[in-house]
C-alpha cells in the first residue's frame, strides 16, 4: 500500500509541476485568426451561471456537444464515463444510479438520500436518485463539473455535477427523426421538432421509445428473459420573447421504464452452501448473463415534471427565475437471498416529490467585477409505501412486513459569488453559500402473520432535525497568453444529513450525518499548436468527513457514516484536431482514495467460517463514542456461524486505510472520428482499472475495457445511415458489487450490442 501511496503522490506532484510549467513552455505561442479557423471551436458553458467559454472557467470540467456524444456512443448518463474518465456510474439493485466523480459518490440510496453528484436538466435540480438515469437523445450539451460546487450549485454537490442542456425552441423550423434496430430484438424510435408559432413564440417537442424484446439473459429457474423491457421519454417546450430583454420558457417532460431488472445474483456460495455460478453452468446457462432465482425481477419507474424559467434584463443586471415541480415513483421487486427457495422477496415502492425555486440576480455588463446573487428553495417529500418483505423467513412464508416511511425536507439557501479582474488576464473568484435544511421523519412497520391471521400495526416513529452549513469557493486564475490559463482553487462542499428511513427500529430513527469535503485544486487549460490541441490538466486533493456508506442487511439498504477519507489525484482531457477530417479525444484519471478513519465499518466473512471462529472475539471502536466494543452476533437474519453453509457473516470492524468503494485507481478513454467523403468512422475505448465493492476490500471488480464504434454514411446533408456497436469486445463487468448476508453479489453490465440506425434531419 505504501508503494501505491508513493506512486500517487509522485503523480500528483508531477501534475502540479506540469500545470506550473505549461505557461513557461507555451507562453510565446500565438495564433492568428486565420489559423484559429482551422483549430478547435470554442465551447460555451454555464458552469458559473453565465455563458462563458469553457477554457476561461477556472473549474475542471468536460463539455460534450452533440457531435462528441455521437462519436463516443453515449446515449444516456450511465455511459458518460466513456468520455469522462473521472466519472464512474454504477447502478445498484432496484434501479438506483450511483454516480461518483474523483472518488466522491454514493454507494446506496433510500428516501431523502440525495446523490453527492448532483444532476441538473435545463437548470432544474433532480433530487431523486433514480432520476439520474437520463436518455441523451435530445441533449444539446452535457457538462460534467469535477469537484465540490459549494456556492452556485450548492445542493449536495460534494462530488461535482452533471449539467444536461436539451434542445429547445428555435425561430426556424428544425427537426430530426431516427429509427434503429439492434440485436436482442431491440427497436428504437426518436424524433425532435421545433419551429415558430408567431414572431415571438416558438415551440419544441421531442420523444423517444425503445423496446428490447429479448433479454440479455434468462432466469433459468422460471425460463423467462431478464434485462428486457421498454422505456420512453417525452419533452415539450414553449418559448415566448415579448421583448428584447425578456425570455420566458415553459417546459414539461415525462419518462418511464418497464423492465425485468436488476439481474441481481450471487457469484459465491449462497445461504444454502450452493455455488450459484456452478448451478447456472450445469443447467447450460451463461454465468455472465443468466440468474437462478425463484422470482423474476421487476423494475418500473415513472418521472414527470414541469418548469418555468423567466429571464429579464434590467440594464446592467439580469434576473433569472427557475420554478419546477417533479414527481417520481419506482417499484423494484427482486430476490436478494441468492437461492431458488422463497427465503426473502423484496418489493419496494418508493416515491419522490419536489418543488424547487431558484432566483438569480447577476451583473450583465463590463467592469472589473462580475457577480451573482441568488436564493434557492426546495421542498421534498420522499418515502416508501410500502417496502414489503415476504418469504419463508417472514412468518414462515405466510405473511409479510411493510415498512412505511416518509422523509420531508424544507431547504432554504442564499449565495453570492463575484469575479474580480485585477487586470485583463488575472481574476479572483470568491463565493459563499449558507444552507438551512429542516428534515422530518415519520415511519412505522406493519406486519401480517398468516398463520395466526394477526395484523400488527407498529408504533409510529417521528423525529425532526435541522442542518445548517456555510460553504464557499475561492480561486485565482491567470492567463499567460491567449492559449494558456492556469488556476488554483479551494472549495468546501456540503451534503446534507438525513434519516435512514428504511432501516429504523422501534423507537429509533437512525440519523445520517452531513458529509463535508474540503477540496484543493490546481489546473491548466491550454489551446496549443494553432488551437489544434486542447489539453486541460488538473491535480486535486480532498479531505472528506462523514462519508455516507451503504450496506445491504437482510435485503434492506442501510446507509451509515465513515468518519473520514483522503483523496488525491490527477486528471486530464485532450482534444486534437489532427487534420480537417481526423479528430482524436480522450482523458485520463488517476485517483488515490482511502478511508483515514473507519473503525466501525461493516465487514464480511464468508460462510462456512473457519473452525474456532467466534464473533465475540471480533472487536471494533465505536466512531461516535470512542469505546471499544465486541460484536455480539452476525448482523441480519441468515443463520448463525455454527450452522450456516454459505453467504456472509456481517460484523463491525476497522476499515481505516482501505479503498473507497466504486473508485478505480485509474481510468482512461481514447476516441476519435475520421471523415472520408460521405463516410464517418468513429470509435472510443474506455479502460477501467477495477475497484472494490466493500469496505474490507474483499469483493472486487477486475479491470475491464469497453470498445464502441460506428460507421455513418451521409448521401446528403439530411439523410444518414449508421452501423454501430457497443462493448464490441463483449467484456464482462458488473455494474454494482457488494457483500450481504446472502453472499457476494451484484448486477452486470450490458454485453455486446449492435445495430443499424436510419435518420433524417433538417
Amino acid at each position: 500500500m505504501s508503494k501505491n501511496i508513493t506512486t500517487m503522490r509522485s503523480i500528483f506532484m508531477a501534475g502540479a509541476a506540469m500545470g506550473l510549467a505549461i505557461p513557461a513552455l507555451f507562453c510565446a505561442q500565438q495564433a492568428n485568426a486565420q489559423q484559429a479557423e482551422k483549430g478547435l471551436g470554442e465551447i460555451v458553458v454555464t458552469a458559473q451561471k453565465r455563458e462563458e467559454k469553457a477554457q476561461n472557467v477556472p473549474i475542471a470540467l468536460t463539455a460534450l456537444g452533440t457531435a462528441e456524444l455521437k462519436a463516443t456512443g453515449i446515449t444516456d448518463t450511465q455511459s458518460l464515463r466513456a468520455a469522462v474518465p473521472a466519472l464512474n456510474v454504477t447502478v445498484a439493485a432496484g434501479g438506483y444510479a450511483l454516480p461518483r466523480i474523483r472518488g466522491i459518490g454514493a454507494t446506496g440510496q433510500g428516501p431523502g438520500i440525495e446523490n453527492p453528484v448532483a444532476v441538473y436538466v435545463d437548470g432544474v435540480y433532480y433530487g431523486a436518485s433514480f432520476g439520474v438515469l437520463q436518455s441523451l437523445f435530445d441533449a444539446k450539451q452535457v457538462t460534467v463539473l469535477k469537484g465540490p460546487q459549494g456556492t452556485l450549485f450548492g445542493r449536495n454537490a460534494t462530488g461535482g455535477l452533471i449539467q444536461i442542456t436539451t434542445q429547445g425552441p428555435s425561430k426556424t423550423w428544425t427537426g430530426k427523426a431516427e429509427v434503429s434496430y439492434g440485436n436482442y430484438e431491440t427497436m428504437n424510435g426518436a424524433a425532435y421538432l421545433s419551429g415558430p408559432l408567431t414572431e415571438n413564440l416558438a415551440f419544441s417537442v421531442s420523444g423517444q421509445y425503445e423496446n428490447r424484446d429479448k433479454g440479455w439473459g434468462k432466469n433459468l429457474f422460471t425460463g423467462k428473459d431478464i434485462n428486457s423491457g421498454e422505456q420512453y421519454v417525452m419533452r415539450g417546450k414553449l418559448q415566448w420573447q415579448p421583448g428584447p430583454d425578456t425570455n420566458i420558457l415553459a417546459s414539461i417532460d415525462s419518462n418511464g421504464r418497464n423492465s425485468s431488472e436488476p439481474a441481481f445474483r450471487n457469484f459465491t456460495l449462497n445461504t444454502l452452501g450452493q455455488n450459484v455460478t456452478s448451478q447456472i453452468v450445469a443447467l447450460g446457462g451463461n454465468p455472465n448473463t443468466d440468474i437462478y432465482a425463484d422470482v423474476d425481477p421487476v423494475l418500473r419507474t415513472r418521472q414527470s415534471g414541469g418548469g418555468l424559467t423567466i429571464e429579464q434584463g434590467l440594464g446592467g443586471v439580469k434576473v433569472k427565475s427557475v420554478t419546477a415541480y417533479r414527481k417520481s415513483t419506482i417499484r423494484g421487486y427482486f430476490d436478494p437471498d441468492g437461492t431458488t427457495q422463497p427465503q426473502l422477496r423484496i418489493d419496494n415502492n418508493q416515491y419522490d416529490r419536489q418543488l424547487t425555486q431558484e432566483v438569480n440576480l447577476m451583473s450583465n455588463g463590463g467592469g472589473k467585477l462580475q457577480w451573482v446573487l441568488g436564493g434557492f428553495y426546495m421542498w421534498n417529500s420522499a418515502g416508501t409505501e410500502p417496502g414489503r418483505t415476504t418469504g419463508t423467513r417472514v412468518f414462515g412464508g405466510n405473511g409479510y412486513t411493510d415498512n412505511i416511511n416518509n422523509v420531508r425536507l424544507t431547504s432554504l439557501s442564499g449565495f453570492a459569488e463575484g469575479t474580480y479582474a485585477f487586470d485583463p488576464n488575472t481574476h479572483l473568484v470568491a463565493g459563499i453559500r449558507y444552507t438551512h435544511d429542516q428534515r422530518t421523519l415519520t415511519a412505522q412497520v406493519n406486519s401480517y402473520n398468516g398463520a395466526t391471521s394477526t395484523t400488527t400495526i407498529g408504533a409510529p416513529v417521528s423525529d425532526a432535525h435541522t442542518f445548517n452549513k456555510a460553504t464557499w469557493r475561492l480561486s485565482v486564475d491567470h492567463r499567460f497568453s491567449p492559449e494558456v490559463m492556469v488556476y488554483a482553487s479551494y472549495n468546501r462542499g456540503f451534503r446534507s444529513g438525513t434519516y435512514i428511513a428504511q432501516a429504523f427500529t422501534a423507537g429509533s430513527a437512525p440519523l445520517l450525518n452531513p458529509e463535508e469535503v474540503d477540496a484543493y485544486e490546481i489546473g491548466a487549460k491550454t489551446d496549443l499548436f494553432d488551437r489544434r490541441v486542447r489539453l486541460n490538466v488538473a491535480g486535486f486533493y480532498y479531505d472528506e468527513k462523514n462519508i455516507q456508506v451503504m450496506q445491504v442487511i437482510s435485503g434492506v439498504q442501510n446507509v451509515y457514516n465513515a468518519k473520514g477519507a483522503r483523496i488525491y489525484g490527477l486528471d486530464a482531457d485532450i482534444n486534437w484536431r489532427v487534420t480537417d477530417h481526423l479528430r482524436l479525444f480522450g482523458g485520463v484519471n488517476l485517483t488515490h482514495a482511502r478511508y483515514t478513519s473507519f473503525t466501525d465499518a461493516v465487514l464480511s466473512t464468508p460462510y462456512p467460517v473457519a473452525s474456532g471462529f467466534n464473533i465475540a472475539n471480533l472487536t471494533y471502536v465505536n466512531s461516535k463514542t470512542g469505546a471499544t466494543m465486541a460484536n455480539t452476533a452476525c448482523l441480519g437474519t441468515f443463520g448463525s456461524p455454527a450452522a450456516q453453509l454459505g453467504g456472509n457473516c456481517l460484523y463491525y470492524g476497522d476499515a481505516s486505510g482501505h479503498k473507497l468503494q466504486n473508485t478505480p485507481d485509474i481510468t482512461f478513454s481514447l476516441g476519435g472520428s475520421y471523415e472520408l467523403g460521405k463516410f464517418t468512422l468513429a470509435g472510443n475505448v474506455y479502460y477501467n482499472g477495477g475497484y472494490v465493492g466493500s469496505p474490507d476490500e474483499r469483493v472486487t471488480q477486475a479491470q475491464y475495457t469497453l470498445v464502441d464504434g460506428s460507421l455513418t454514411y451521409r448521401p446528403n446533408d439530411r439523410v444518414y445511415a449508421r452501423l454501430w456497436g457497443r462493448n464490441l469486445g463483449n467484456a464482462f463487468y458488473r455494474t454494482q458489487i457488494g457483500a450481504s448476508n446472502s453472499g457476494d453479489n451484484g448486477t452486470y453490465g450490458a454485453p455486446r450490442t449492435y445495430g443499424v440506425t436510419l435518420g433524417f434531419e433538417y
